[in-house]
């Protein structure tokens, strides 16, 4: 009897399969067609027996949107896969810690095993950095098994792995001539030995194509050895001998990613479930999975579109939206939009769209989402305003704002087309469309403000286009950074800010709870008037915390840091924030750790330590951590203030045209003032006197009209001399201000580090510069510290430099002995 569909695993395939058991991480990497997917699923099918956790992934696409999806759907019902629903794929090393700390904290306390199978179709760079740095993590209860026609890891990271990795490939996979001659056996057929040799080295051990001439030769005696394509050799040997029935069901079953025999009847159209039995028994190349359905091996789904495709197109079409309706009718209504737009069903696809409220929306959706609209007849189009509503919410998630202003003139005739509205449901619609357009509005306070009035007055309810979870600053720390238009505008921006955002309050459930009290607060801070900001800050903190917006509590932290510079008072806050140490647990986005890197690098900064700054502010060539378009231009200063600190001018000023270009789209006037003062500071730093003197007179006409001498003052190491010029020169109210700031910031800062890092300071120190340093902290001269120690005055000079360095004493400050006599009285 011939048992050709039974799956053959020897004795030397199934010892190597063992070894999955103890290994961290499995890359399995072999061609199309030598069984490495159903090697896994032999493998893991075992350890289901054993009552070990198996989850299965398929990979369908090339993006990462897709990529993560699949991710979370692995881990459902799962405390871990609740985690992970709440954040995306890691594109940073901040989001990176982030989900490893959650994998690290919600694993299920049990051996799993995680299969990813077909990752040669993945082209995301940032899908493979996650599963490498998972790979390295080393979960001692998580086992990997990734499956790919090529290359999952380069050698760096497969040597950087070294024992967390095992590897097979079609090597180990590839039927030898033993094992050829039992499976053939074992399949009832009766092979010479000559049959045999001429089989293997023809097969080469491809397992597919083994079969492939096995159920050749079952039929008509011979073997398909000069086939000149696996594609052709499936057509002629699974296809084309079928009758014309069982054609189809085949051509159908290759449509889908994934289908059931229920599926594959309703797109047919009639009952065929006898057709559907007998093509499933007898082609090992459709797979039952895990979750109960079936899916077509690749080979097999190349070859039946190759064939569906030349069909009528009239016939294609239908079979289309046969399969779009069962996608619908299963409540699978994403699945189903592609499907009902190629079987040319509009109706049904904007019905689907209307159930989307929470849309994620897959990566190629994009490509057609305004082709929808555009072909769609007019008399269906109107028929669905609310479909048009969420399509145009995602436009502008993607950054289609031309197509989406067009489709709000559809969206408008749809409203007024539609008589079975009532008024209530057509105000409710048109209060949803002020809320998209208020976003076009951005950063105008008024002007988003007017959108939104209007919208609280239509709406009957809360807006299905705003989530209070969302992060209001877009990731930024500082709310001027983002609101502050242009100079002149200060107290403007303040009040408009106090009268704009309760009436936003009400209509988003307290999104963005603080901000107006934050507002006011820095701006008293970016004029220097320090002790009146306690009030509005604390005011700020309040109201974040109360409506649980973490964003706007760390624009506050980001505030409570530079204040506290002048007070001379350390900033813990900042200690935790470069660590990551508390605020893990409650933020759960990692955009906000991107957030807390950009306080942290901006403050240690200002304090004189940029061995404390986050590598990824000042590394132009890395990766860049993910912060929203709009916070990019306070991502940037922060950036610039680092590499002041490291003494990197030269590339602050190569980087410095691609920043202040990125402050242009929306009028970021204080990042922009922040860029010019360091600017100047940087060809300071060079001694470049003349570029430094035009850039700087430049940043006091912009800092002047409404007084916005902090980030003036904050640069005040570099820029004192050129401010003490301009104090008498046509900017001299504010260069004044500017000095007298940062001679306040210079004295706390000094406080900070005497307190604080005195005695680590000191420990740097060699025996003979300790030696020099009490010397001259107790106002020995240089000549007379150089006599007692028979040393040079130009050497005792050069070992002062070090000293005030290792120290971090600033070199320019006038009462450098005073700081060193404070270093000695502390320690």
């Amino acid at each position: 009897m011939k048992r050709l569909n039974n799956l053959y695993y020897s004795k030397r395939i199934k010892e190597l399969l063992a070894e999955l058991q103890t290994a961290g991480t499995t890359l399995v990497v072999a061609p199309m067609g030598y069984g490495k997917t159903l090697a896994v699923q032999y493998f893991l099918q075992e350890q289901e027996r054993c009552g070990k956790r198996v989850l299965r992934q398929s990979i369908y696409g090339a993006g990462a949107e897709a990529f993560w999806q699949g991710v979370c759907h692995s881990w459902r019902g799962t405390e871990l896969g609740a985690a992970l629903l709440q954040q995306s794929l890691p594109a940073d090393a901040n989001a990176k810690t982030l989900v490893l700390e959650l994998f690290r904290q919600l694993l299920p306390q049990e051996p799993v095993y995680w299969f990813i199978d077909d990752l040669h179709l993945l082209e995301s760079s940032e899908a493979i950095d996650f599963l490498f740095a998972l790979s390295k993590a080393g979960f001692a209860d998580l086992h990997l098994l990734l499956v790919s026609r090529g290359q999952i890891f380069d050698g760096s990271r497969l040597l950087e792995l070294g024992s967390k990795v095992f590897c097979l490939d079609k090597h180990d996979l590839a039927l030898q001539r033993d094992e050829l001659a039992e499976y053939s056996s074992r399949c009832g057929l009766q092979l010479t030995s000559q049959q045999l040799d001429a089989l293997h080295e023809a097969c080469e051990g491809w397992f597919s194509v083994t079969y492939l001439n096995f159920l050749n030769y079952d039929r008509y005696q011979r073997f398909c050895l000069d086939t000149g394509s696996v594609y052709e050799m499936i057509a002629n040997v699974l296809l084309r001998p079928l009758p014309s029935e069982q054609q189809r069901l085949l051509l159908l079953m290759g449509q889908p990613e994934e289908f059931t025999p229920e599926q594959v009847a309703y797109a047919y159209g009639t009952s065929c479930r006898e057709s559907v039995g007998r093509l499933l028994e007898c082609n090992a190349f459709i797979i039952r999975l895990a979750n109960g359905r079936l899916r077509c091996h690749h080979m097999l789904k190349q070859a039946t579109r190759h064939a569906f495709g030349l069909l009528p197109e009239a016939e294609q079409q239908m079979y289309f939206r046969r399969l779009g309706q069962w996608y619908a009718q299963q409540k699978e209504y994403e699945e189903a939009l592609d499907w009902l737009y190629r079987g040319r069903d509009f109706d049904g696809l904007l019905a689907a769209v209307q159930q989307l409220r929470d849309w994620s929306m897959h990566p190629q959706h994009r490509q057609h989402l305004f082709d929808w609209l555009c072909e769609c007849p007019p008399e269906i189009l109107w028929q669905y305003p609310q479909a048009v509503l969420i399509i145009m919410r995602r436009m502008f998630s993607l950054n289609m704002v031309p197509e989406m202003l067009q489709v709000k003139e559809w969206y408008v005739t749809a409203l007024e087309r539609n008589t079975a509205l009532s008024q209530r449901e057509r105000d409710n619609y048109y209060g949803e469309l002020e809320v998209i357009l208020s976003f076009l509005a951005f950063n105008s306070i008024t002007g988003m403000s007017e959108h939104h009035r209007r919208a609280y007055k239509l709406l009957s309810g809360a807006p299905q286009t705003l989530s209070k979870q969302g992060i209001w600053t877009f990731g930024a720390p500082s709310v001027l950074g983002l609101y502050l238009r242009t100079g002149c505008s200060l107290r403007q921006t303040v009040e408009d800010m106090q009268e704009c955002m309760p009436p936003y309050y009400l209509l988003s459930g307290w999104h963005g709870a603080g901000a107006a009290e934050l507002t006011e607060a820095e701006a008293l801070l970016l004029q220097g008037r320090i002790d009146e900001m306690d009030m509005p800050l604390q005011k700020a903190y309040y109201q974040a915390e109360k409506h649980g917006q973490e964003c706007i509590t760390i624009c506050c932290d980001f505030l409570e840091m530079q204040r506290n510079l002048f007070r001379g008072v350390y900033s813990s806050k900042a200690e935790a924030y470069s660590r990551h140490q508390w605020q893990l647990q409650p933020w759960k986005q990692s955009m906000l750790l991107n957030s807390a890197d950009m306080c942290a690098g901006f403050y240690y900064a200002l304090l004189g330590k940029p061995e404390y700054i986050p590598s990824w502010l000042t590394d132009g060539n890395g990766q860049q951590p993910s912060v929203l378009y709009p916070a990019r231009p306070c991502r940037n200063y922060i950036s610039a203030q680092c590499l002041l600190a490291q003494g990197q001018y030269t590339e602050l000023l190569v980087r410095w045209s691609d920043w202040e270009q990125e402050c242009r789209p929306y009028s970021n006037f204080l990042c922009l003032l922040y860029l010019q003062v360091q600017r100047a500071a940087a060809f300071a730093g060079r001694g470049d006197v003349t570029s430094c003197r035009a850039s700087l007179k430049q940043a006091l006409a912009m800092a002047e009209a409404d007084k916005l001498v902090l980030p003036l003052a904050q640069n005040i190491a570099l820029l004192r001399p050129y401010l003490e010029q301009e104090a008498q020169g046509e900017y001299s109210a504010a260069a004044a201000a500017a000095l007298h700031l940062g001679q306040q910031m210079e004295a706390g800062r000094g406080q900070i580090m005497s307190a604080r890092f005195a005695e680590a300071g000191l420990q740097e120190l060699t025996e003979q510069e300790l030696q020099i340093a009490q010397l001259a902290a107790a106002r020995h001269t240089n000549r007379e510290i150089a006599q007692r120690l028979s040393l040079s005055e130009g050497t005792i000079k050069q070992y002062l430099n070090k000293i005030f360095a290792k120290l971090q004493i600033d070199a320019a400050a006038k009462n450098k002995r005073h700081q060193l006599e404070r270093f000695f009285s502390n320690s």
